[in-house]
């Protein structure tokens, strides 16, 4: 049950930051290949949800899309990290890397 909210607070809180308009700017459309790679990476945390799969595979699919995160983490919002959707963003990392260390399948 965590787990599953964990992940839907990955993918909420990633859409959010990125819908949100703050200082004149939206993620989806001033970056919008960032913010459709962020979406694509936090909807992975999903995939456990659905795919029934062996544990070892989706946690390596999932670490695959939380390490995409990070990665656009440090490259998008570091840098901007003093806007209000930043605190957002910041929050959905860190839910996916909670996410990523209760799946089953961790080594």
């Amino acid at each position: 049950m965590i787990r599953a909210g964990l992940a839907v607070l990955v993918v909420g809180l990633t859409v959010l930051a990125l819908a949100l308009m703050v200082n004149g700017q939206r993620g989806y459309t001033d970056w919008t290949t960032w913010a459709v790679f962020a979406t694509v990476m936090a909807t992975a945390h999903l995939l456990p949800l659905v795919w029934k799969g062996e544990p070892r595979r989706v946690w390596d699919v999932v670490a695959v899309a939380t390490v995409g995160l990070v990665f656009y983490w440090v490259a998008i919002v570091l840098p901007f990290i003093a806007l209000s959707t930043s605190f957002v963003q910041t929050m959905a990392v860190a839910c996916a890397l909670a996410h990523l260390w209760l799946l089953p399948g961790r080594r």
